[in-house]
């Protein structure tokens, strides 16, 4: 009869022992759960974030586009205004001849106009080949920009897809901890 009352006892201790042990780990695992679900939604408000700034990012690369088109017009206005001005000074620079003496100052005036027309058109032509390399560092960084959001819409999917599965374990965790503490 002693033997049985101590395997009895044994019994009913092993499960307490058993059941507080179970509620341990149940809190444990509850408590984890909960901060992996904190830790993802900060992950998923910072991929958020990061996918407004990228929006913002191709918005001012876009402006940035549309002021490189208006400079390449107002170079080609310039290119067209000193090759007008060049036709001028040389006709100029004819009539001045023509007017032989009396022209002879005209001349030099003339030439003046020229030279200033070639320099004008030059400067022109160095200001597009700037304007070109800043077009071609815009497309560049469209193409980073763009990589950037796909990449940060797959990380936000992904964010997504890991918070549904934690919020599982949550809702399993708090079940499992009803139930250790039940027994």
């Amino acid at each position: 009869d002693g033997t049985k009352e101590v395997v009895g006892a044994f019994g009913l201790i092993f499960p307490r022992a058993l059941a507080h042990e179970l509620r341990e780990m149940a809190d444990k695992l509850t408590e984890g759960t909960h901060k992996m679900a904190s830790i993802m939604q900060e992950i998923a408000s910072a991929a958020n974030e990061i996918n407004v700034n990228e929006s913002n990012l191709a918005q001012s690369v876009q402006e940035i586009e549309n002021i490189s088109e208006q400079i390449n017009k107002i170079l080609n206005f310039i290119k067209t205004v000193a090759d007008q001005t060049k036709i001028l000074g040389i006709n100029a620079s004819i009539e001045a001849a023509r007017a032989g003496e009396h022209g002879r100052g005209f001349g030099v005036v003339a030439n003046e106009i020229r030279n200033l027309s070639d320099k004008s058109k030059e400067t022109a032509d160095q200001i597009g080949k700037l304007t070109n390399e800043i077009n071609t560092k815009i497309t560049l960084m469209t193409k980073i920009s763009e990589s950037s959001a796909q990449q940060t819409q797959e990380q936000a999917a992904a964010t997504q897809e890991v918070s549904a599965f934690v919020f599982e374990i949550t809702d399993l965790a708090g079940k499992l901890a009803q139930l250790a503490h039940s027994i």
